[in-house]
């Protein structure tokens, strides 16, 4: 993600972390549909980042890369705070957590209706 973008996202929330909540890549025909996600916003120390990075996960499975094309994102709440881990293996632990928590909160109706937000309309 440019850095313009990830200084517009980080001053937009409260604390660096992995949030939760909806994107969509425009401009893939069929699969262009809002999706889940969930982002890391942060240093993820783990890769010892030198720069702040925003992280987008869309929790689905695309037919082709999406790199070069525009996402939209509505963040519907956070998750936890971002930490090291001493393996990658422990790292994707947490990612699969993560995802868990996201697909169960964006289950409830108040978080459902954000899918439906004239943003999403392209």
């Amino acid at each position: 993600m440019e850095e313009s973008c990830v200084h517009i996202i980080v001053s937009g929330l409260q604390n660096l972390g992995v949030y939760y909540g909806w994107a969509m890549v425009i401009g893939l025909n069929d699969e262009s549909k809002v999706y889940p996600m969930v982002m890391s916003v942060g240093w993820n120390p783990f890769y010892k980042n030198e720069k702040k990075s925003a992280e987008v996960h869309i929790i689905h499975k695309f037919d082709r890369d999406f790199y070069g094309h525009e996402i939209r994102i509505a963040v519907c709440g956070y998750i936890r705070e971002e930490k090291n881990y001493p393996n990658l293996k422990d790292l994707i632990d947490d990612i699969n957590i993560d995802i868990e928590v996201a697909k169960k909160s964006l289950a409830r109706q108040n978080y459902g209706n954000v899918k439906m937000d004239t943003f999403f309309n392209i």
